[in-house]
């Protein structure tokens, strides 16, 4: 479990917005409910928990950017964990030193940074839990944002010499097929479910429409757009997506989690 490599690339591509929205929440948090006896700062409460929360937007980002220019997909989770104890020491005694500056302006009683870490570290359980699901939420707006703003678009296939070649519109296709050196591309219209064939391979044909997320290989022969998929059905032996457009059950590969198809079909 420790040695595998740890996928930090989501949280790597939206550093922005979820640090940003991170400095939001801990600014709301410490007002709201005033945690480890802050209602003692009465009315310096609100300048307190805006330096506060600024460095918990800053610091995390700065972590992420660094990361970003490292080669961090090599990452194990144990590695990552060290990485992430030493950061949250040094994240702590940023915002306790900067804490003491900021009491020391107002004649307010400092914590000790021992207690301070104990109080931080403990905040940071929040913090992880909400870095996650905020970062869901924000894959499936730019996943959904995209397939919006393409789903009129499109694409021309080429063949595996590309002396051939295909035009089909990206929202109309439901799914492909591989079989031998030829794919079928199934294709919505107004007569139904159109069959067209491609001389073509299934690694080419990702290359082609790797920019489109709604459309993924989904088993070794078939590549889905999940925008006409309705279900799933089947148990952790077998999964398959079920469309209303077609009669066939598309089968998955034993190794794509349920959880993570249900999140594509959203």
């Amino acid at each position: 479990m420790f040695k595998r490599k740890l996928n930090l690339e989501p949280y790597i591509n939206n550093k922005l917005a979820i640090t940003a929205l991170h400095g939001v929440f801990v600014f709301i948090f410490l007002n709201l409910f005033k945690p480890f006896n802050l209602d003692v700062l009465k009315e310096t409460l609100f300048g307190y928990s805006l330096v506060i929360s600024s460095l918990t937007f800053l610091v995390p980002f700065l972590l992420l950017l660094i990361l970003d220019k490292t080669n961090y997909k090599k990452l194990s989770v144990a590695t990552f964990l060290i990485v992430l104890f030493c950061f949250l020491f040094i994240y702590s005694y940023i915002l306790w030193f900067f804490s003491g500056i900021y009491k020391d302006e107002f004649n307010l009683i400092k914590l000790s940074f021992g207690l301070f870490y104990k109080y931080s570290s403990s905040l940071a359980l929040i913090s992880m839990l909400f870095f996650v699901i905020v970062n869901e939420r924000v894959i499936r707006f730019k996943r959904k944002k995209r397939v919006f703003t393409k789903k009129e678009e499109s694409i021309i296939i080429y063949s595996e010499n590309n002396k051939e070649n295909i035009s089909i519109e990206i929202a109309d296709l439901v799914y492909i097929t591989i079989a031998g050196n030829y794919a079928s591309f199934f294709v919505n219209t107004n007569k139904g479910i159109k069959e067209i064939v491609l001389r073509n391979t299934l690694s080419k044909i990702l290359k082609q429409i790797q920019e489109y997320p709604n459309i993924f290989k989904c088993h070794k022969s078939f590549i889905v757009n999940t925008k006409h998929i309705k279900s799933i059905s089947g148990n952790a032996r077998g999964y398959f997506l079920i469309s209303d457009k077609i009669d066939i059950k598309i089968p998955v590969s034993r190794s794509i989690k349920k959880k993570d198809l249900e999140k594509l079909i959203e």
